[in-house]
C-alpha cells in the first residue's frame, strides 16, 4: 500500500467517536477486511480505543473486522455506527499510540517525513505582551499548535509557550476564533525532540483526586513581609521547564503548585516577574505544593520589583 505524505490524526485521548471526517489531507488510506472481502477505507483519527473511518460500500453496526493502516499495523475490531461515511472501529485491544505514529514516521521515506497532527490536552502557560495565562494544547505538530486559552490574543503577536517537559517554544499567533487559536513556532520543533515527549505524555498517570487531607502550615504563613502571589510561573531543571503557580515568596523563601512532584534537594531555576530566572532548591513537597528556599535571597529592590509587579492596575 502507499504511504501518504499526510496521514491520520493521532490522538492521545481514549475519547472515539464516529464525528464527521475531518479535512482530506489529515486521512490516510487502508484496508477493512471483513466477511465480505477486503473494502478501501479511509481513517482520519487514531486513538488508543479505535478509530474513526470513512468506507466504501455498506457496512453492518456491530461486524467484526481487521483494519490494515498504511503503515504496516493490523488490528481487529468491530464496526459501530451505520453511516459509511462517519463510522467509529473499536480495537479489542488497546493501542499504543505512540508506537504507531513511530512507525508511520519510520515508514515514509525521508524526504517525505513529516509527523502528523497530533491531539492531545495538556497544560500550557501562554507569556503574550507582558502578560502570562494558563491554557490547554488541542493538538499540535512541529511547525506549530492549536490551543484554548482565555488570553486575549491578536493575530500576527508573538507568543511564548511552554509546556511541561519541554523548553520554551516561540511562535506567532495565526488565527483566533471563540477562545481558540493557532500559533506557528518560530523553530520547527523536531520529531526527535517530539516523540520522546509524546512517549513520557502517554505513560504518565493522570494525577488522581487529592483526597481532603490537613496539609502543615505553609512555611510562609508567618513571614510578615511575605508577599501573597496568583500568577503563573515555570521552572526549569536542566534543560526541560515546567509550569508552576505561584504562591508567595519572601526574599529567602517561594512557595508554589506543580502538576510535577519536585523532590526534596532538588535544584530549580524560577521564572519570577519583573526579575528573570533565579536559583531554588526544594525543601518541602506536599503533593502539587512545593516550598522551596532562595539559593540567593532577594535584595530590597527587587523585591519593590516584584511589590510593582502584583499591585493592582
Amino acid at each position: 500500500m502507499t504511504i501518504p505524505a499526510r496521514s491520520a490524526i493521532f490522538s492521545l485521548s481514549n475519547e472515539l467517536d464516529s464525528s464527521p471526517p475531518g479535512a482530506p489531507e489529515d486521512a490516510a488510506p487502508a484496508l477493512l477486511s471483513g466477511p465480505d472481502g477486503k473494502r478501501d477505507c479511509f481513517v482520519h483519527r487514531i486513538t488508543s480505543g479505535g478509530l474513526s473511518l470513512t468506507v466504501t460500500g455498506p457496512v453492518s453496526h456491530g461486524e467484526r473486522a481487521t483494519i490494515e493502516l498504511p503503515f504496516g499495523l493490523a488490528a481487529e475490531g468491530w464496526i459501530d455506527g451505520h453511516d459509511p461515511a462517519r463510522l467509529a472501529f473499536r480495537f479489542d485491544q488497546p493501542l499504543d499510540v505512540v508506537g504507531a505514529l513511530a512507525r508511520c514516521l519510520a515508514a515514509l521515506p525521508a524526504e517525505r517525513r513529516q509527523m502528523p497532527r497530533i491531539e492531545l490536552r495538556q497544560r500550557l502557560c501562554v507569556r503574550h505582551s507582558g502578560q502570562a495565562d494558563f491554557g490547554w494544547t488541542r493538538n499540535l505538530s512541529p511547525a506549530g499548535i492549536g490551543i484554548e486559552t482565555r488570553a486575549p490574543l491578536a493575530v500576527g503577536e508573538a507568543v511564548e509557550l511552554t509546556l511541561d517537559g519541554l523548553r520554551p517554544l516561540v511562535g506567532e499567533v495565526r488565527w483566533t476564533e471563540r477562545g481558540q487559536a493557532g500559533v506557528a513556532f518560530a523553530e520547527e520543533l523536531g520529531w526527535q525532540t517530539l516523540m520522546p515527549w509524546l512517549r513520557k505524555v502517554a505513560n504518565s498517570t493522570p494525577r488522581a483526586a487529592t483526597p481532603t487531607i490537613d496539609l502543615p502550615p505553609s512555611a510562609l504563613g508567618a513571614v510578615k513581609d511575605a508577599l501573597r502571589l496568583d500568577l503563573p510561573t515555570h521552572v526549569r531543571s536542566g534543560v526541560s521547564w515546567w509550569n508552576a503557580q505561584l504562591s508567595a515568596l519572601s526574599n529567602a523563601l517561594v512557595e508554589f503548585e506543580s502538576a510535577t512532584e519536585f523532590a526534596p534537594l532538588s535544584s530549580l531555576w524560577m521564572s519570577l516577574p519583573e526579575i528573570g530566572g533565579w536559583p531554588i532548591r526544594v525543601i518541602e513537597c506536599h503533593g502539587a505544593r512545593h516550598i522551596a528556599e532562595f539559593r540567593v535571597p532577594l535584595r530590597p529592590h527587587e523585591m519593590a520589583k516584584l511589590t510593582e509587579a502584583v499591585r493592582p492596575r
